[in-house]
């Protein structure tokens, strides 16, 4: 007589099934990569909003930005450069949950992370596109200029992965995208504005959208890998209060219930973001005190620079845990601590989370 599966069996064939059913769809499918019409808004400080194509699974999507804008004093940029331009984006599945929530600049430095090299706008990278059409921040006087970066958008996780892929091919909702745009590019006392210094006259912001889509030989229940689709692949931060005080310790927890797979923490102490000078040091605690892990600035600076090849911009730190994911749901309470030297007026953190979690919601116009 057969032995009945115990729970952690069926777990496992589950995911084996799942995993040979996403490798057949990849393998027998055919990806879509298709440009739609550019949206265009008149002024800074604008929401754009995006609708993605009723078609396929969604692997991802590409935003090229541009600022079309008159320099009448010269301009002086900042480190963070044109990503600084969105201040947010958010992706809305068919239910209306939130999938991502991170500004245009901390998503382009998880990405350069992820892929092991700067992102086409860490200020670093290589000086490949001398035309400015990838990528141009102009700072010299001049009338009719563009603005100009490309902004990638992980929707599944990716790696041969379709966790967190969007079934776009229903009728049953739709998947949309917004990005808020900065009230000004010039700012003196913030750090994350493209420029520092300078004159500048906006006339239009424009957005155009390329989407990469796979669609599969069959759309039949049995013949898509369900697990990886009905799993979420989220990108969300939170800011904290702006009360830091110099000297002591501010926890930031790890969000509940999610497998994260890496964080980006930024440290803006007012005016001005550095590269440590600011920071004595930064930890991982475990069940409310516990150090798991520990950097002096300078440390976690050259973990990050090993890993990306480069420096990311003043203030910004990488915590990788893709080798072994954090499930903040089995693994109790994990929260970042950071100890500042020096506080000035309005110092805030940001952490960015990667993670993973189950939706919770059949997948539109399926039953399984």
């Amino acid at each position: 007589m057969a032995t009945a599966m115990t729970p952690a069996q069926q777990q496992a064939m589950a995911i084996q099934q799942d995993a040979m059913l996403t490798a057949a769809l990849i393998q027998n499918s055919t990806e879509y990569y298709v440009k739609q019409a550019p949206v265009t808004v008149s002024a800074l400080g604008e929401q754009i909003n995006l609708t993605m194509p009723n078609a396929g699974i969604m692997l991802s999507m590409d935003l090229h930005v541009q600022v079309h804008m008159n320099i009448t004093a010269t301009a002086t940029a900042n480190p963070i450069g044109a990503a600084g331009v969105v201040t947010n984006l958010q992706t809305f599945d068919w239910y209306g949950n939130v999938r991502h929530n991170v500004s245009a600049s901390r998503l382009q430095s998880l990405i350069g992370y992820r892929q092991g090299r700067p992102y086409n706008d860490v200020p670093t990278s290589f000086n490949r596109d001398t035309a400015g059409l990838e990528y141009n921040l102009p700072t010299a006087i001049a009338n009719n200029v563009n603005l100009n970066f490309q902004l990638h958008v992980p929707i599944a996780q990716g790696g041969g992965s379709l966790v967190g892929a969007l079934l776009t091919q229903t009728s049953n909702g739709s998947v949309n995208v917004a990005l808020q745009t900065i009230q000004a590019l010039v700012s003196s006392t913030n750090p994350h504005a493209p420029y520092s210094a300078g004159t500048i006259v906006v006339n239009s912001v424009t957005v155009t959208p390329y989407y990469r889509y796979l669609m599969p030989l069959s759309f039949a229940p049995q013949a898509l890998p369900i697990l990886s689709l009905s799993t979420a692949y989220s990108i969300q931060e939170i800011r904290s209060p702006e009360n830091l005080t110099a000297g002591a310790q501010n926890l930031t927890n790890f969000p509940a219930a999610r497998v994260v797979h890496s964080q980006l923490l930024d440290f803006v102490n007012g005016s001005s973001a550095n590269f440590g000078s600011d920071l004595s040091q930064l930890d991982i605690i475990i069940n409310g005190a516990t150090p798991l892990k520990t950097w002096t600035p300078r440390a976690k600076l050259i973990e990050q620079r090993n890993i990306l090849g480069a420096d990311d911009i003043p203030g910004r730190y990488y915590f990788p845990y893709r080798s072994r994911p954090v499930n903040t749901a089995t693994f109790g309470s994990y929260q970042i601590q950071v100890t500042p030297s020096t506080v000035n007026s309005g110092a805030y953190l940001i952490v960015a989370s990667e993670m993973t979690y189950p939706m919770g919601n059949s997948l539109p116009g399926l039953t399984v």
